[in-house]
């Protein structure tokens, strides 16, 4: 491929490369809109693709489809790329072809990879939104059980709550009302809610929810142990990473204080040597 034929192509792979990522950060947007009655019924049981891609948002019928031609189609593009670039830059060199090919191997692996990446960046942050609500929804749960509501319509109570601070939960928390409502087993919704937003607080609450109910212990003293130890736990934990902060500014101060510094101390010292020598 000549250079006046290969950098046309350049701005259009670019573009093809932009609108994959787009697609792939931005798919929930363009997905029809499902009631959340619905998406709590499940027929059948869901993949673990698809189970990751619900938790990154896109939670439309066809997500792993489409999740699939989207790596395939950013695979291709990338492959594309690879070779235009090597073409441009390796032109008349040894080993052209080969250079070529393993340059489109490198973008093309690099492209059908970027996808997941991006899916695995949208999961973290909504596991962290949901890890950041589940103490001030069980609060909010105890007052309510403790105020006399029935476990089922503190649940309500709760998801109307959790709305304006906590979307994702309150999300999760209407599927659970809604299974509860067409006759779930309050147990395996529970689990089922701990799966669907993959929290090890709602998995443990679950077990203790199903504990509770098979040695009759009261719901809300249930839930006044769990909540309190569920804040004990997160003050733990952000303890722990308020602990290792001094290392890592002391880190980022050595590695962006010592070099000047050595090239404030040995620069004059370098010359001086170069001019002698």
């Amino acid at each position: 491929m000549s250079l006046d034929a290969a950098v046309p192509l350049i701005p259009a792979l670019f573009l093809m490369a932009a609108a994959c990522f787009f697609l792939a950060w931005r798919a929930d947007r363009f997905a029809p809109a499902q009631s959340d009655a619905v998406s709590a019924v499940r027929v059948h049981p869901v993949g673990e693709v698809t189970r990751q891609l619900e938790q990154a948002g896109f939670r439309f019928a066809g997500a792993r489809h489409v999740f699939t031609l989207v790596k395939i189609l950013s695979l291709l593009i990338f492959a594309g790329l690879g070779q235009v670039i090597a073409r441009m830059a390796l032109a008349g060199r040894a080993n052209e072809e080969l250079l070529a090919l393993m340059l489109s191997a490198g973008l093309g692996l690099m492209g059908m990879f970027l996808p997941v990446f991006l899916v695995d960046q949208r999961r973290a942050a909504y596991q962290t939104r949901i890890r950041n609500a589940v103490p001030d929804a069980f609060d909010f749960l105890q007052v309510c059980v403790e105020a006399g509501q029935s476990i089922d319509a503190a649940l309500m109570r709760v998801t109307e709550e959790l709305v304006p601070m906590h979307p994702d939960l309150a999300r999760a928390f209407r599927e659970l009302t809604d299974s509860l409502a067409a006759g779930a087993d309050r147990g395996e919704a529970f689990e089922e809610l701990a799966e669907v937003t993959d929290s090890s607080d709602l998995r443990q609450f679950a077990t203790i929810l199903n504990q509770s109910a098979r040695m009759g212990t009261p719901v809300a003293q249930t839930l006044r142990v769990f909540s309190a130890d569920l804040r004990d736990q997160h003050l733990r934990n952000t303890e722990a990473r308020a602990n290792v902060l001094p290392t890592k500014m002391t880190l980022g101060s050595m590695i962006f204080t010592v070099p000047p510094l050595l090239i404030v101390l040995l620069a004059p010292s370098l010359l001086r040597l170069v001019n002698v020598f």
